[in-house]
């Protein structure tokens, strides 16, 4: 029903001669009400409809001086006191007056505690995650549901761009997330933006500044608000776009005044929502940048190991060249080297050819720090520079110095076709890179000067080895030469021919060394050289010994070959001389390395054959053996007669000292 217009109530309140009866035409309910107190004489049930009446005039909305004029009218009426009409009226009146305040302050704690819910929930959609469109959608939704309106959406500001891109939205069309752009001052959206405040539209076709998106699907949408997402800082009221985050906006179908407290909540909303936008882009940048750094450090490692795996110098300087670019990102690259003379020479290149920023890198190398040139033709440093960035197609140039052992061995220089400027990590990343880059070229460097120091001293220790077997060879003669003098059969004679046999088997052993790996032999190659000395004198006799030369290639070091030598000539002197001395025989020699130890054995069958005739021996031959092998190869020494096999068995057992003992300086 509804209620008397004021205007009436004033007419009525200053010509009160036929109030009842205009209610009664304006304001039914109340007319039936009073009829019903007319016909009552139950004074408690007046009493009730005089209450009755009090609550139907404020639910009408009527004035509390027109109810009063009214209760001076049903007095006279009634055979009723004016104070008990009056009163009970007004008291009626103010109950229910109190009882739809009470009603009102509930429906607005409720809609408070909505909001209070609703931030609540966008808070908690905030800290829960650090995924910024999960988050966003979770705040549309809540926004939609406490405002109860269809449509939520947030868009984000672009930076770089300039503009706002949708983020997520509710009640619109999901496909266009991330589609639809908005730029600033454009539309409702950008409207809010620029301005930083923000703007209620109740109904967007009365706008001029409304402007619609068919991706969007908002056509049926009338009202709008836009309320922009603001990175206050102290400064809270000096908006700037540098502060601005997006903008959050809501709509409904039906045209709509926003209230201010509709408009407080959305800010709320638009405040947390800036902090937790700036907290997720900080760590979508970290995160990024980490990955970033990470792949960048696992390039660089990869890089690193492929270029130490190269040994030669133009191996390593074109491998460098390449991996300069890929890491760098950039078109080409050159390595100039300092040579011995002090000048500067380009050694390798990369993606294209020319060595014109000579200057350059002079002046990078002298000053031990890098050199950056984002614009060749506009840098007032090098006036020469625009020329050579002409003819040799770049625009952006950066140089390295390369620096190894303390001094500057040369430099690196890195080209763009296009304007870049290298950043502080980019440039730490390739200081790095260049280090490595440098240890690797003198690394390379210091193994081909290895490589050659190597050649001459092999030349000049063949030489020694040749030079040496001659000087042994001619005193072997000479020993020889006297030897004809002798009575063959006298003791004199004898240890002249086991002195020049031992002669022999070193001149051997040096002539073996002339031809072979420097300072490195086998157990085998050392036999066969005293084998074949041992035998020339055993063609002119009648007694046939066979020889042979088992096991493995076992190497040796020129030291220890030496001394096994002399004991391998002493071992076989003495089976030719003790065991096949009758009628000869078979001697062999067999040699194995068995974790690092060096085991020969020379056997020969003299077990087999009859012994030879006695014969005065001083066992010094023995004794030799026993020396070398102990005190000069560090080893063991065993003579052991085997007469189930018929062998008779000399064992030698020793370390393997070829690394440690060997080993060339260089």
């Amino acid at each position: 029903m509804s209620a008397p217009s004021l205007p009436m109530y004033e007419v009525l309140t200053s010509q009160p001669p036929d109030l009842i009866g205009a209610l009664r035409e304006t304001i039914p309910s109340i007319g039936m009400l009073i009829d019903a107190l007319e016909h009552q004489s139950d004074p408690a049930m007046r009493l009730s409809l005089l209450r009755q009446i009090g609550t139907e005039w404020h639910a009408c909305g009527g004035l509390a001086e027109v109810l009063t004029e009214l209760g001076l009218h049903l007095a006279a009426r009634l055979p009723m006191s004016q104070g008990v009409v009056v009163s009970e009226l007004l008291l009626a009146f103010g109950a229910a007056q109190e009882e739809q305040r009470t009603r009102e302050w509930e429906a607005r704690l409720v809609e408070r505690a909505d909001q209070l819910d609703g931030l609540h929930r966008i808070i908690s959609a905030a800290n829960s995650t650090l995924d910024l469109d999960t988050s966003l959608q979770t705040v549309v939704e809540t926004v939609a549901h406490v405002m109860n309106v269809e449509v939520c959406s947030i868009y984000l500001y672009d930076k770089h761009r300039d503009d706002l891109v949708l983020r997520a939205t509710h009640g619109l069309n999901r496909a266009a997330v991330g589609q639809v752009v908005a730029r600033l001052g454009e539309g409702v959206t950008g409207w809010a933006a620029q301005l930083g405040y923000p703007v209620s539209v109740s109904d967007v076709y009365k706008d001029p500044r409304y402007h619609r998106e068919p991706q969007l699907g908002e056509e049926i949408f009338r009202s709008m608000l836009a309320v922009p997402i603001v990175l206050f800082s102290a400064e809270r009221f000096q908006f700037s776009a540098d502060k601005l985050q997006g903008v959050i906006t809501v709509q409904t179908i039906a045209p709509r005044d926003f209230t201010q407290e509709e408009i407080s909540f959305v800010e709320m909303a638009a405040g947390e929502l800036a902090f937790f936008i700036a907290n997720a882009q900080l760590y979508q940048q970290t995160d990024e940048r980490l990955h970033q750094k990470l792949r960048e450090l696992t390039t660089l490692q990869q890089v690193s190991k492929s270029i130490a795996e190269q040994i030669g110098l133009h191996d390593v300087l074109s491998l460098i060249a390449e991996k300069a670019v890929d890491l760098s990102k950039v078109d080409r690259a050159t390595i100039f080297q300092v040579g011995e003379d002090g000048n500067l020479k380009l050694v390798a290149s990369y993606g294209g050819e020319g060595d014109g920023v000579r200057d350059l890198i002079i002046q990078t190398v002298r000053d031990g720090r890098p050199l950056a040139v984002m614009n060749a033709y506009q840098d007032a440093r090098f006036p020469q520079l625009p020329e050579v960035a002409r003819r040799e197609n770049f625009h952006s140039l950066f140089c390295m110095p390369l620096r190894a052992r303390g001094r500057t061995i040369g430099g690196i220089c890195l080209y763009r076709r296009e304007p870049h400027l290298f950043d502080y990590e980019q440039v730490r990343l390739l200081n790095t890179f260049a280090d490595e880059a440098a240890i690797a070229i003198e690394n390379a460097r210091l193994y081909e000067e290895s490589l050659r120091a190597l050649r001459v001293k092999s030349a000049l220790l063949k030489e020694m080895h040749h030079r040496v077997r001659n000087n042994l060879q001619t005193i072997a003669a000479l020993l020889s030469m006297q030897l004809r003098r002798l009575d063959p059969a006298s003791p004199g004679a004898k240890a002249l021919r086991e002195s020049a046999a031992r002669i022999q088997a070193i001149a051997a052993i040096h002539n073996l060394l002339s031809r072979d790996d420097i300072g490195v032999t086998t157990v085998g190659a050392v036999a066969r050289q005293v084998i074949e000395n041992v035998q020339t004198p055993l063609i002119e006799s009648d007694i046939r010994v066979e020889f042979a030369i088992l096991g493995d290639e076992v190497r040796i070091g020129s030291r220890d070959a030496t001394i096994l030598a002399l004991v391998i000539n002493e071992l076989i002197d003495n089976a030719l001389t003790h065991g096949l001395a009758a009628e000869g025989g078979r001697i062999e020699v067999e040699a194995v390395l068995e974790q690092g130890q060096v085991l020969m054995e020379v056997r020969d069958d003299g077990p087999r054959h009859p012994p030879p005739p006695p014969r005065p021996s001083s066992g010094l031959g023995l004794q030799i053996i026993e020396t070398l092998v102990k005190s000069d190869l560090d080893g063991s020494f065993n003579l052991i007669r085997d007469e189930t096999a018929g062998w008779m068995r000399a064992q030698v057992r020793f370390p393997q000292r070829i690394i440690e003992d060997d080993r060339i300086d260089v």
